[in-house]
């Protein structure tokens, strides 16, 4: 049985990371409430581990709504001065699927040795039980789409 059987790509994908974030719930409450008010549809979301009061919070949308988003994070930076946001666009999201990948070690290792081999970077991750998404640049993601189904038979 074939562990990964699909893969997805969502092309123009930004991504904004928003370090020195203050630690909480409320900070977070805000940022998201922010772009759901704006009508912005969120897909990956990350959280660093706790650095002192601090998080980094990173996220994709897509890419047409990043003016929105430089907004909102001047808005955000308003209450939160801290805050520090870095906004990439032009980004491609590849998503692979696989129903039986919970009974399997070494998924992800595979998948980023792959990636590895096309020299892309992995600018984000984000899995669930049966899926691993990674975010590249364009630049890179037509060659690394080439090696993931070569390399899955897909």
């Amino acid at each position: 049985m074939k562990t990964i059987t699909r893969l997805d790509v969502t092309n123009d994908v930004a991504l904004v990371t928003l370090g020195k974030v203050p630690s909480g719930t409320d900070a977070i409450d805000r940022i998201f409430s922010a772009l759901t008010r704006a009508e912005i549809n969120v897909d990956m979301i990350s959280q660093s581990a706790l650095t002192g009061p601090y998080v980094s919070l990173s996220f994709t949308a897509s890419g047409n709504d990043i003016g929105k988003i430089m907004e909102i994070t001047a808005r955000i930076r308003e209450k939160y001065p801290t805050v520090k946001p870095l906004l990439s666009n032009n980004n491609v999201k590849l998503s692979l699927f696989g129903e039986s990948m919970p009974e399997h070690h070494g998924i992800a290792a595979g998948v980023f040795h792959v990636l590895a081999e096309c020299g892309a970077e992995i600018l984000l991750i984000t899995t669930s039980l049966v899926d691993i998404s990674v975010l590249v640049s364009d630049a890179v993601a037509e060659d690394c789409i080439a090696a993931l189904k070569n390399a899955y038979e897909l």
